[in-house]
């Protein structure tokens, strides 16, 4: 048997490893308790889009379901009183292929605060994602500043950050109203007047993705990392609704939208925060409901987490976020490829199967 061995230079794969270290330090620093998170779940959280990867221990017949998140670890232990915490762990997520962004497992950072919502974690990711930064830089021994070259794109991470509601950028990028393109028929009507082929689709969110994705992602500003709040209700099962005018714009209604956000930095998804939801009878009903949807669309389906549940019944008000450490690392090493800051990735596991 050969092996052919390659003289790497580390010095982007040790990109990620002084930004996971700055993370925590971050999070030590302001009295946070880290949480060492499950890999291995008999129940997880059914959420629109999340596909689970299963195995099966078979010494006592038991199906297990890799985590796509820490979250619902992380909640359990908040409904008992642990408090402000952090888990940086690696999460696992099926029917998503790998490419340049995506690693079929890759690392992510969540955190909780006690007693604040979306507006106030946005200010933390905010401190945090620029505290990364200058540490890493002084650990390269490079100068100090707030200014990221990602791309040839000059990028200031300098708060305060663009904020913009997901309607305001519907409205301004894809000239339509999103709050009146909740449902299945009219955003097929819609989509059909913009031009997009609609024949075989029958649910909603190919839709918006593709219009998201096609209007509104390909237009965000660069020159600043870009939070967008409040999200439609329905891909958004554990978060609270918004307030009735909305947190940020008129245009933001109570209406079918929840206070979560998602912030981009060059054009790129980072994280995703919710303030989160309080009602356990609520997400017992939106559990249910995504449940039937994939039944009914013969999509792939997992026990869904009751332990959540209960827990939810004892949970403080509080939010929370997931950030992929990969793709800030991918920014910070100046790499539009995934893989050069993965010393494993899933592509070289499966050429050498």
């Amino acid at each position: 048997m050969h092996f052919e061995f390659i003289i790497m230079n580390f010095q982007s794969y040790f990109i990620k490893e002084y930004v996971v270290q700055a993370i925590r330090n971050y999070f030590i620093d302001r009295g946070f308790h880290e949480v060492e998170t499950p890999t291995l779940l008999t129940q997880v959280p059914l959420e629109p889009n999340l596909y689970t990867m299963k195995t099966r221990w078979q010494e006592r017949g038991i199906d297990f379901y890799l985590a796509t998140s820490p979250e619902s670890s992380l909640k359990k232990l908040i409904a008992e009183g642990i408090g402000n915490c952090f888990a940086v762990s690696k999460v696992f997520r099926d029917l998503e292929d790998i490419g340049p962004t995506h690693n079929l497992e890759f690392s992510m950072l969540e955190w909780y605060e006690m007693g604040k919502d979306y507006q106030d974690i946005a200010k933390t990711t905010e401190d945090l994602v620029l505290s990364t930064y200058r540490k890493l830089l002084k650990q390269l021994k490079l100068p100090i500043t707030n200014k990221l070259i990602y791309q040839g794109q000059a990028i200031d991470l300098t708060p305060s950050w663009h904020r913009f509601t997901l309607q305001e950028l519907f409205f301004k990028y894809a000239q339509m109203d999103l709050s009146k393109n909740l449902d299945t028929e009219s955003i097929i009507k819609t989509a059909k007047d913009k031009g997009y082929n609609t024949e075989g689709i029958t649910t909603w969110e190919p839709l918006y993705t593709q219009i998201f994705i096609n209007e509104i992602e390909s237009n965000l500003p660069k020159d600043k990392p870009v939070f967008i709040f409040d999200y439609p209700t329905q891909l958004s099962p554990l978060c609270k609704l918004c307030n009735p005018k909305g947190l940020l714009s008129e245009r933001s209604e109570s209406n079918g939208f929840s206070q979560r956000y998602e912030f981009y930095i060059g054009g790129m998804e980072i994280g995703n925060a919710y303030t989160e939801l309080t009602e356990a009878k609520v997400l017992e009903e939106n559990f249910k409901k995504e449940e039937e949807f994939r039944k009914k669309n013969n999509l792939p389906l997992h026990p869904y987490d009751k332990e959540l549940i209960k827990a939810t019944k004892n949970f403080p008000d509080c939010t929370g976020i997931g950030l992929g450490i990969d793709r800030l690392s991918m920014l910070f090493a100046n790499t539009t490829n995934i893989e050069d800051i993965l010393y494993f990735p899933t592509s070289k596991l499966i050429q050498k199967s």
